[in-house]
């Protein structure tokens, strides 16, 4: 969400050629499943591309925030699912098409409405020692889905009742109605825990799950540090020894880290030097692709903004564009909606295409009888300075249509303070769960949901999203979805104006790392050559 991430492409099953998928990234996708891989969509043709893999080395990784809480059942904090990410496994995952691919669960079908059955593998295994079985699912569920638990992941699953072990390594999911998102929910932030591990150590603070790599130690403020685990469940992964995730809170301070070489991979850049180094050979840049969605909240419980007409007369006021150009530096792709291209759930729909366009938004704001004057406050967090740049920009957009606008930056814990109490008119915000729009409109739209910040409440809203999120038919949701876009464009409290795109920044000798629409770090197809 906004930049706390609790944190998906509809697809039935995970083996097959999917319409919309190239010819080279489904050869990746098959050779990756024949050999037993194909988690986050590293491949291993990916890798070899560029020579044969090597084992070995220590990565250096610096990350934007610092983690908070390692426990998945919270999925606290983006900077918290990075690392922890690589700890654990989830079912099912994502590739950089969008497309469905093996985890724990190596196969799966939808047996009716409300059943999935998921096959397991046999061969995983829990930095504890415990092998990895069917009830280890279960007990990942049945903690997350008890009230009494409190998980915030919980509210993405309330349609699922139960799950049931049918065997071993077979687990069998009871929907209370037919839930389209389901396997986008698993890809996004589920991932499986074990019950001792649990019971043993405090999971906030020491992670235990079956993925590439074992936790070693959290240096509070400083860094932590992974290892490979020899017994994960895919052969000769991960390649790395070891990673040691940092979180430098400035873009240059990561930049010339990188440059020195006290870091060999890093998160972002400053957006102003992009161009720049893209021309050059050290440091490399992975493909980009928009996968970060940023918007505008607008406070929807009060007025001004509990009028319609206010809310679009902010739309129209507004030019994406420019923000993008004069904030981001190509960093960001102008868009209207969550998920643009290349997304498989990209409509290109945008109600406010003609705009900026100041004379309606003047009208709007007259109809509403909101004359001139209106002074309206933004709310932003201060250690995110392109939001707060983004903010100054919007005052001079606003400053055109007769708006004042009082940009307020805050420090974190103030900024959630202020997004809970409703203590805002616009906050900026940005929301990295967008595999499946559902995750993205049933959170922050949702009359009933904790994270709708807006406080927007409309029944045909939440009409409109329960059709979305309770129908399974992929291609009856790919219909009713542009006019889900549409409609809360012109109804709903949020402003998309850009997507971040994804890119990554490394050392020459550091291959097998691409973003993927779920935003995962994932290194175990990693390799330094």
């Amino acid at each position: 969400m906004s930049d706390h991430d609790p944190h998906d492409a509809p697809a039935a099953n995970p083996i097959g050629p999917r319409s919309g998928l190239t010819r080279r990234a489904w050869l990746a996708h098959v050779a990756g499943v024949a050999a037993g891989v194909g988690l986050a969509g590293h491949g291993p043709l990916t890798a070899f591309a560029q020579g044969a893999p090597k084992r070995g080395g220590i990565l250096r990784v610096a990350t934007v925030d610092k983690p908070v809480n390692m426990d998945p059942g919270y999925a606290q904090l983006y900077s918290s699912l990075q690392i922890y990410q690589n700890v654990y496994n989830k079912l099912a995952y994502v590739d950089e098409a969008g497309q469905f691919i093996p985890g724990l669960a190596k196969s799966w079908k939808q047996e009716n409405d409300k059943t999935w059955l998921f096959d397991l593998v046999d061969n995983a295994v829990f930095h504890n020692g415990e092998p990895f079985t069917a009830q280890d699912v279960v007990f990942t569920f049945t903690r997350l889905l008890d009230a009494k638990n409190k998980l915030p992941m919980r509210i993405f699953f309330s349609p699922v009742e139960g799950v049931e072990a049918v065997g071993q390594h077979q687990v069998r999911f009871h929907l209370a109605r037919p839930f389209g998102p389901l396997l986008a929910m698993l890809t996004q932030a589920t991932e499986i825990v074990n019950e001792k591990a649990l019971k043993e150590k405090d999971p906030k603070l020491f992670p235990i799950g079956t993925g590439p790599y074992r936790f070693v130690e959290w240096v509070k403020d400083d860094h932590v540090t992974l290892e490979r685990w020899d017994k994960y469940f895919r052969p000769g992964r991960p390649y790395i020894d070891r990673i040691v995730f940092y979180a430098p809170a400035d873009d240059t301070v990561r930049l010339t880290g990188l440059q020195t070489g006290r870091f060999n991979w890093i998160q972002t850049v400053p957006p102003q030097r992009i161009s720049e180094l893209e021309r050059g050979r050290d440091p490399k840049a992975s493909s980009g692709r928009p996968y970060l969605p940023f918007f505008l909240m607008l406070n929807a419980s009060k007025p001004p903004f509990s009028d319609r007409r206010l809310r679009q007369a902010i739309a129209w006021a507004i030019d994406r564009t420019e923000i993008v150009k004069l904030v981001y530096f190509g960093s960001h792709v102008p868009t209207a909606e969550p998920t643009p291209e290349p997304s498989p759930w990209a409509t290109g729909v945008n109600a406010h295409k003609t705009g900026p366009d100041v004379a309606r938004a003047r009208q709007l704001l007259s109809e509403a009888g909101a004359g001139a004057g209106l002074t309206l406050t933004y709310l932003v967090k201060s250690q995110v300075p392109v939001l707060v740049k983004t903010g100054e920009i919007l005052r001079e957009q606003l400053k055109k249509v007769g708006i004042a606008l009082d940009v307020q930056p805050l420090e974190s814990g103030q900024y959630f303070e202020a997004l809970v109490g409703k203590k805002f008119d616009i906050a900026a915000a940005w929301w990295s769960v967008t595999v499946d729009p559902d995750m993205f409109y049933s959170p922050l739209q949702h009359s009933t949901s904790p994270w709708n910040f807006s406080g927007f409440k409309s029944e045909e809203a939440d009409k409109r999203i329960d059709a979305f999120r309770f129908t399974t038919s992929p291609a009856a949701r790919k219909k009713m979805y542009p006019e889900l876009v549409r409609w809360f464009q012109e109804e709903g409290s949020l402003i998309v104006f850009s997507n971040e795109i994804q890119r990554y920044w490394m050392k020459p000798n550091i291959h097998g790392s691409a973003p993927l629409p779920s935003l995962e770090l994932r290194f175990e197809d990693s390799w330094i050559a």
